[in-house]
């Protein structure tokens, strides 16, 4: 009963005092000769018609348009001088290779009389023979070895063409090649394709086989390693020795590969 009663008293109070405060802003507006109401229109007036000149706005645009323009132009470079890095890296990644091959094949051979062309593969064919890049245009002749960036040999020269030659490798079954020890005993490799087979044709081995070499004696312009039989099992029969290894693959289309060249033929 009593919050009631407060509440009527609370709304005749604030009645009252709405009712004094319009007298007394007419009893200000009539003395002060309508300044305050002419004042309130004028100020309503002023901030609703207040606008952005056009210019100020076009230059704001054609300034966000310039920044936006200039923006994907820079985005448009930098992607660009990113692509030409990239393309850079891998061009200098190909000389750092080659470089290093050829590094390492100066490390591993020592003979200067000899000129080394750098060749590649090209393909493979039904046979596993592979075409290799350079013939007749470089001098190149049937029989001539073919090694890699440490001075192995991979193979030798089959047919030779004008501009590219036949590659017989390990894997060739066409591949025949004769070889020396250390101690100068003859080895004959043949190949079936899948394993290499090296057979000692004197009777005067007392030893086990280690590394066979490449030789003059059979056409070779020099002493280069042919392969390590040092830790292959080997079969003694009459003094005569037979490997058999496995072949594992060699060459890749990446693969630097060489053709030593008698400087002096």
């Amino acid at each position: 009963m009593q919050s009631s009663q407060v509440v009527g008293v609370r709304k005749y109070v604030v009645y009252f005092l709405f009712i004094f405060l319009s007298g007394l802003l007419s009893a200000v507006d009539y003395f002060s000769n309508k300044t305050l109401s002419n004042f309130i229109p004028e100020r309503v007036n002023l901030i609703s018609n207040f606008q952005i000149p056009d210019r100020l706005l076009q230059n704001e645009f054609s300034s966000l348009s310039s920044s936006r323009a200039d923006l994907v132009a820079e985005n448009i470079r930098l992607k660009e001088e990113l692509s030409n890095l990239r393309v850079l890296y891998v061009e200098n990644q190909e000389l750092q290779d080659n470089i290093e091959s050829y590094e390492l094949l100066i490390k591993n051979i020592s003979d200067f009389e000899l000129t080394y062309y750098a060749t590649s593969l090209i393909l493979k064919n039904s046979t596993d023979e592979y075409l290799i890049s350079g013939g007749r245009d470089y001098n190149f002749e049937p029989g001539d070895l073919v090694i890699n960036e440490t001075g192995f040999i991979v193979g030798y020269l089959g047919e030779v063409f004008n501009d590219y030659s036949i590659l017989e490798s390990f894997n060739s079954t066409n591949f025949n090649f004769r070889a020396l020890d250390e101690d100068n005993n003859i080895f004959e490799v043949n190949s079936n394709g899948k394993e290499l087979i090296f057979s000692s044709l004197d009777a005067t081995l007392n030893s086990k086989v280690g590394m066979l070499y490449s030789d003059i004696t059979f056409g070779h312009v020099n002493k280069f390693p042919l392969f390590d039989l040092e830790s292959y099992e080997q079969t003694k029969l009459n003094n005569k020795f037979t490997v058999i290894v496995p072949i594992e693959k060699m060459l890749t289309f990446q693969s630097n590969l060489f053709i030593p060249k008698s400087k002096w033929k």
